[in-house]
């Protein structure tokens, strides 16, 4: 991401399996529940994009497009 992207994009991780993390995120937890996503959940800019799986591919992808779009 990085590489491609510089600092206009970055990754963050959250492991919501810990109590303190999912309480940080309980808002994000909430939505991601209420639409019956599957984890691991994807995030871009605070939307909800890809559940059940990770794409590299499909996640630079989508980067690209904010970004162009920005």
């Amino acid at each position: 991401m990085e590489h491609r992207f510089g600092e206009r994009a970055r990754i963050v991780y959250h492991d919501t399996s810990r109590p303190e993390v999912a309480a940080a995120h309980q808002v994000m937890m909430d939505l991601i529940r209420q639409n019956g996503l599957a984890y691991p959940v994807t995030v871009i800019d605070g939307e909800p994009v890809y559940d059940g799986a990770v794409s590299y591919p499909a996640i630079l992808r989508a980067v690209q497009t904010r970004l162009a779009d920005a």
